[in-house]
Formats: C-alpha cells, structure tokens, sequence
C-alpha cells in the first residue's frame, strides 16, 4: 500500500493559468468558467466500535472529474470548474508523526463523492456536516485503550519507574463533545525517573509496505516517544518510531508504523509501547487517551 506524500501544488491556478495561456491565441476560444469551494472544518464521524471521533484533519485533497485539484489547508476558498454535475472527491489529509510539514492522505478515512452542479461565479459553502469523514471499512480500526473500562491494555516494562493510572479528574481528562465517560490515561515522573510501557496483546500486522497507523490523544510536560516491539522466534526488537513535544494542551498525532513493522519480516507478532524520561528536577505529568491501532 502506497503511502501518499504531500504533493504541493497540483494547483488549480496553475492548469487555469496554463489554458488561458495556450487559448489566447485561440480566437474561438475562452476560458473556462470557474466557481469557488469554501471549506472551515473536517470532521470525523467514528462508528460505536471505533473509538473517539476526535481528529486533527489539516488538508483536504481535492478532485474534479477525475483530474486533481490539488491540496488545501482549511480554512480555504478552492477554485474548481464551473459546469453542470460535476463529480468531486474530497480526500482527508493529516501531519505525518506530527510534522505539519509531511502532510500525508489519510487512507484509514473514506473520501467523500459529491455531485453539484457549479454555477460560474457561484462560491458553495461546505459545512463541517458535509465534509465529516468515516473509517474506510476496507481497513481495521482497534481501540487498543480508551482508559474508559476495567483494568488496561498496557503493563509497566521492567525499566519503568512508575505506574500508568486512570484519572477522571476535570482538569485533566481528555473531552471530546458528545462522549461519555471522560476519562484519560496518566502517569507521573519525579525528577529524574523513567515511565514506559507496553500492550498486553501482542498483534499480526501486515507487512511488506502496508500501512499500519496508530492515533492517539496526548498532552505531556516532558518528551513522549511511541514505538514498537517485534518480536520473532528467538528474540525481540525494541525500535522507536516518533517522539512528541512536550505541550500544554491536548493535542492528536498519527503515526505511520509502516517502515518498524515491516522492516521486521520475520516478526511473529508486535508490542505497542510508549514512554517518557523527566530529566528535569521538576515533577512532570503525561497525559494520554484513545489510542488506535489502524491497518
């Protein structure tokens, strides 16, 4: 499975520019007529099963029968074709591990496909109810830990200093509107210690360049890393993948796992871990919630 790099700028001025170009010195020709696209906010729509449907969606690839647009950064105004029912394809994008920068379509999430006939001139507002993306049912979506039921998904590692805890205190849970309960996965490291942890379920992912993705909501006071742990007939490799700033507010990454998991063919299954070193001489607090095992 491919993953998609972010392409800057299949633009639509640059085709418009191009045929305006070429059709001036075409006398029987014009232009073509062009309407407008306006879009705030992409949502995701998650099924019962799925998990939160908390998402942090930064590009919305865009396109026109069949030919691309090109890729925008909402809040945008996307010039596109004017004409009578016009096929469009909208497809969500997100940061790469975090990295605004690598911005990658989001394949986990279907595409929306609309039909509109577009007035020239004409500027269609898009809602965030229009453009609420759901998970593609070709790929699986695993709620490996809500931190909302009995017990946890992930134990401390033999390395850790510290135990990993539920909170449903106000001022620390993760929220989302519209979903119960609230709470959210914590642990605490005084100066100079180290927190990790790893799954209790070790799990079959695809390899040789599929796609497998994981999403979570964090905030942390210190640096906080994820990785996996592949684990073959006579040993297991420990690899991280992505480690996050520290921030003040809840925030969501989604990290490719693609080239650990499959840089590994002879893994029978893999671990999921995360962790965190203070080595600051202030106590520091990690927060997590939702975490989701996509391929």
């Amino acid at each position: 499975m491919t993953t998609f790099v972010f392409m800057y700028k299949l633009s639509f001025f640059s085709a418009l520019l191009g045929s305006i170009m070429f059709l001036s010195s075409c006398e029987d020709e014009t232009a073509p007529a062009v309407a407008y696209l306006e879009v705030t906010e992409l949502l995701v729509a998650a099924k019962s099963n799925e998990g939160t449907s908390s998402a942090k969606l930064n590009t919305i690839w865009v396109e026109q029968n069949g030919q691309q647009i090109g890729a925008f950064s909402p809040p945008c105004r996307i010039p596109v074709y004017a004409g009578e029912n016009q096929s469009l394809r909208f497809i969500p994008g997100i940061a790469l591990n975090g990295v605004y920068s690598q911005r990658n379509q989001y394949e986990m999430l279907a595409p929306i496909e609309k039909n509109w006939t577009l007035n020239e001139g004409s500027t269609r507002v898009l809602s965030p109810e229009v453009l609420t993306f759901e998970y593609n049912p070709t790929y699986t979506v695993m709620v490996i830990e809500d931190f909302d039921g009995i017990g946890l998904n992930y134990n401390k590692t033999v390395q850790s200093d510290t135990n990993l805890l539920i909170t449903s205190d106000t001022s620390e849970v993760f929220y989302h509107p519209g979903e119960m309960p609230n709470k959210s996965g914590k642990f605490v490291l005084p100066p100079v210690t180290l927190g990790e942890f790893k799954t209790l379920q070790a799990f079959e992912l695809p390899k040789y360049g599929a796609n497998v993705w994981l999403e979570v909501n964090y905030k942390t006071d210190v640096a906080l890393t994820f990785g996996i742990t592949a684990n073959e007939v006579l040993q297991s490799a420990k690899t991280p993948v992505v480690t996050l700033f520290p921030n003040d507010q809840w925030n969501k990454v989604y990290i490719n796992l693609v080239t650990e998991v499959s840089g590994y063919p002879n893994a029978i299954d893999y671990n999921l871990f995360f962790g965190s070193i203070n080595t600051t001489d202030d106590t520091a607090t990690v927060l997590i919630d939702n975490i989701k095992l996509l391929y």
